[in-house]
């Protein structure tokens, strides 16, 4: 596992092209389908008068960039990173479509916010990066309103290639993760695959998702 200096170090070196590698590797297409599909089971339903989101490991932003596409009303979008290069990138591109965003240069593991603070949280491809994954995930639930759904998306199974040695992801298993989410005491627990016409993403990518138990507090903002 990389120390997170090393870690942020790397995504500096390649936030220029960062966004457009993953539309190569069809990730935002995925990303637009998994919220087009929560979003017509009901998942997002905390979101229909907007609200705060926390993106955790906001990257480039293609997470956040996805789900406010889907969901009509305007969103806040909160963001966590480690690479100042990569939160920039973040920034421009979510301002470029009139997402209001407030970005932070924290650790995902230590997040700056009171207890039940935004309306969901979200994430892709952060928790493999972590020492512990499941203790990131208490964190994230612990900063989710009740009633409100954390959807993280992972790679549960990293093929043998030439740049895994360079980014070193670790895999979480499908299973793991239900049971990791189930633990951090997220109810309604589901998996759903990253479906895009891109044999990677199609191979390696899923999304959890679970809600934090009690009742849900409709947002004002």
């Amino acid at each position: 596992m990389k120390a997170d200096s090393e870690l942020a170090a790397i995504y500096d070196a390649a936030a220029e092209h960062w966004h457009d590698r993953l539309r190569l590797l069809g990730y935002p297409q995925a990303y637009e389908d998994l919220f087009d599909r929560l979003l017509a089971d009901g998942t997002l339903r905390s979101l229909q008068d907007g609200g705060r989101v926390l993106d955790l490991g906001v990257g480039t932003g293609a997470f956040s960039l996805a789900l406010a596409g889907i969901v009509a009303a305007p969103l806040r979008i909160e963001g966590v990173e480690l690479s100042p290069s990569v939160l920039l990138r973040a920034s421009l591109n979510l301002d470029r479509v009139g997402v209001e965003t407030r970005l932070h240069l924290r650790d995902v593991k230590d997040l700056p916010f009171e207890e039940n603070t935004f309306d969901a949280v979200i994430g892709a491809h952060a928790l493999e990066h972590l020492d512990d994954p499941f203790a990131g995930l208490s964190e994230m639930v612990r900063v989710l309103k009740p009633g409100g759904p954390l959807i993280i998306a992972t790679h549960h199974d990293v093929p043998e290639m030439p740049w895994r040695a360079k980014w070193h992801p670790e895999h979480i298993a499908q299973d793991q993760l239900m049971v990791g989410m189930k633990g951090a005491g997220l109810i309604g627990v589901r998996a759903y695959p990253l479906l895009t016409c891109a044999p990677l993403a199609r191979r390696t990518g899923v999304a959890g998702v679970g809600f934090k138990e009690g009742v849900w507090q409709w947002s004002d903002t």
